[in-house]
């Protein structure tokens, strides 16, 4: 049987200074690299002029009671959730668009919603701001079964239908 030696060889170990430098850079780059992460994805601080506005655009959100007023009638008929989801559907909750008297704007003073049982439709006839009479409206409608807008309606679509919900702009009044 042969035998068989193993020649032992010393390891050199890395000398301590160097190794030591090494470790010592690697970190530094790590601390670097994290604070430079944490100023670039922080947060920009809000100027007092920042705030200011911001709450003044809060401010000028239309309110009940103060811009507008609602009012909904024959609540038997029809159920509150249905009625307002629709009417959200149909615009007619955009009480800024409703507000705004420009030519892109709905320059509305009232709005009144018939309810169509039979057809399940909601019927809206619309004031004007400055209209004369009672016969100055447009009139709109909407199917809750569809969930689309009905066109081409009549002055007798709501006739003998129950109302349902009004809407009023007060600052024209």
């Amino acid at each position: 049987m042969k035998k068989f030696y193993f020649k032992q060889c010393a390891v050199k170990k890395p000398k301590l200074p160097y190794f030591s430098l090494i470790i010592a850079v690697i970190l530094l780059i790590i601390v670097i690299t994290s604070l430079l992460f944490i100023f670039h994805n922080k947060q920009p601080s809000v100027s007092h002029s920042e705030t200011s506005q911001s709450s003044s655009q809060v401010s000028n959100q239309p309110k009940e009671g103060k811009d507008y007023t609602i009012q909904y009638s024959n609540a038997d008929l029809i159920k509150r959730t249905t009625l307002n989801s629709a009417l959200k559907k149909a615009g007619l909750f955009d009480f800024n668009y409703l507000l705004n008297t420009s030519n892109d704007g709905g320059n509305d003073t009232k709005i009144l919603v018939y309810y169509n049982q039979a057809n399940q439709q909601l019927i809206f006839k619309f004031y004007q701001n400055g209209y004369q009479s009672a016969n100055d409206y447009q009139i709109g409608g909407y199917d809750l079964q569809k969930q689309t807008g009905v066109h081409g309606l009549q002055p007798s679509a709501f006739n003998g239908l129950p109302l349902v919900y009004t809407w009023e702009n007060l600052q024209t009044k």
